[in-house]
């Protein structure tokens, strides 16, 4: 739940409170009924207590799609992926030395110019296991195609990690953050 769902939800709990204290208050006796049945029919009477009434019963109407609405996937780009598991032990491996072998894989290939892996792991599910994510921030030369080269760098790094970690079907998706013909700061082009 975002964060102005969360100050939706106060402030219609806020609100919910205090109509539950005024309903005390009534029950209780501590203001006399007629004074509070002539309130009651002139608060009823007022436009104002229509808007009121949609705007809250918009406010609860969305709320309750958010809370009956299925949770978003769960990432997390910290800490390790388990690779293997058993009873003697397991296997696990650095998000970051994941990260690092897929920039250097796509720092190798022609039409690259920068760089940036993002490796995310997805919880599992009742449905799901663990898997990981790679989102591909990448900077490609003018003259490449960028249909093909974010398909063939795909693979490379698909076929990097079948080969060294052994997983298999890993989700990789590319953003194309620049297109340049400039070479990177710090690095000399060999021709």
């Amino acid at each position: 739940m975002g964060i102005i769902n969360r100050f939706l939800l106060f402030v219609l709990m806020i609100g919910l409170a205090l109509l539950a204290v005024l309903m005390l208050l009534l029950c209780m006796g501590a203001v006399p009924e007629p004074v509070w049945l002539n309130e009651l029919h002139y608060i009823l009477s007022r436009r104002e207590t229509v808007v009121a009434s949609v705007v809250v019963l918009v406010l609860a109407l969305h709320l309750l799609g958010v809370s009956l609405r299925g949770r978003a996937e769960r990432t997390r780009e910290s800490g390790d992926f388990i690779l293997l598991q058993n009873e003697q032990g397991g296997v696990r491996v650095a998000l970051p030395a994941i990260r690092a072998m897929a920039e250097q894989t796509l720092i190798g290939m022609r039409g690259v110019r920068m760089a940036k892996v993002r490796v995310q792991r997805v919880r599992a599910t009742s449905k799901a296991p663990e898997t990981l994510r790679l989102v591909l921030d990448l900077t490609v030369g003018s003259h490449m195609p960028v249909g093909p080269l974010t398909e063939t760098a795909a693979a490379a790094i698909r076929a990097q990690l079948q080969e060294t970690m052994g997983l298999e079907g890993v989700a990789v998706e590319s953003h194309i953050t620049g297109i340049t013909d400039a070479l990177p700061e710090g690095k000399r082009r060999v021709v």
